[in-house]
């Protein structure tokens, strides 16, 4: 049984007490819950005696255990998953694993339809932009320019990009990397891959849920419009094919893993779901809100931050 769980955190109906402590009491002992926030879960992947659960705009996978005690709650996230409905969701403090989700309210549902689409919305600030970057010099000065905003260099103006934090964030560091783009006169593409990812920073190694980049089309040497992806946070060397691209998402050295499928949108989509659901994040604010959360962090060390606060 396969099907992937996403789900979308936002704060505009959140309670007055998130994000506060909470003790759950089980047979076994009282464990210590944090407020993940109001979520949409569109997929849920059973295996190995739990269920992998991802979280919209998270790439790094949630999980909860399947056990009777959880029964009620999987049963819960399956429905959500069925009628792409949020749900308020509960994590163990300091780990990726839910221990709980309770109903959402209807005002959370209208917000939730009101900030999701399965429509392309056209971006007349960016429709006098080029589409195709002259030549391979200009495209590697681009990747160059990109590369130099990552966190940790003195190039980099704030927010920073979180190239050295690849365990989340990849749909803000996609966004940054197109008002970079954009700002040059350029427009590109994302691409999304979703699966069973894994990915090696080359001293450790990262599981995600799905993953985003910006694709951009240039002009070879022939005059001939080829596509590459810029990725930094992955491949640092320079723009790569999305073949390649791909495979380094699905790096076995780090485990079993597996393409799902993969999908081409406009640059202007902050996020799309594997169902095919879009989000847009055109005044950067969450996009910058989460670069500055994640700025400071380096590595593969996990859980990532809450950024419930950056809103929409």
């Amino acid at each position: 049984m396969m099907v992937f769980v996403t789900v979308l955190s936002f704060n505009s109906c959140a309670d007055s007490n998130a994000n506060q402590d909470q003790q759950l009491t089980s047979k076994e002992s009282k464990v210590t819950v944090k407020d993940f926030g109001k979520t949409v879960p569109v997929g849920i992947d059973q295996e190995n005696g739990k269920f992998r659960i991802a979280l919209m705009l998270n790439a790094q996978p949630f999980e909860i255990k399947d056990t009777k005690e959880n029964e009620a709650y999987i049963s819960m996230i399956k429905q959500a998953v069925k009628n792409e409905t949020p749900l308020h969701v509960f994590t163990k403090a300091n780990t990726n694993e839910i221990a709980k989700v309770e109903k959402a309210t209807e005002e959370d549902v209208r917000y939730f339809k009101s900030v999701l689409t399965k429509e392309v919305k056209a971006d007349a600030a960016t429709s006098k932009l080029a589409s195709v970057i002259p030549d391979l010099a200009t495209l590697n000065s681009l990747f160059t320019q990109i590369k130099n905003q990552a966190c940790g260099t003195s190039t980099a103006s704030s927010p920073c990009i979180t190239f050295r934090y690849p365990v989340d964030g990849c749909y803000a560091r996609a966004h940054k990397m197109r008002q970079i783009l954009n700002n040059a006169g350029y427009e590109c593409e994302k691409q999304f891959v979703y699966g069973n990812l894994r990915a090696s920073t080359g001293t450790c190694c990262v599981s995600w849920v799905y993953h985003v980049a910006i694709l951009v089309s240039f002009k070879n040497a022939s005059g001939v419009v080829e596509k590459r992806i810029i990725d930094p946070s992955l491949i640092s060397t320079g723009p790569v094919t999305d073949v390649a691209w791909r495979s380094a998402c699905t790096n076995s050295t780090c485990g079993s893993t597996s393409v799902s499928s993969f999908a081409n949108t406009a640059g202007n989509v902050y996020y799309r779901n594997p169902a095919g659901s879009l989000l847009y994040d055109n005044n950067y604010v969450n996009t910058n809100c989460t670069l500055t959360a994640f700025s400071s962090l380096s590595g593969c060390s996990a859980p990532v931050p809450s950024t419930a606060h950056c809103g929409f």
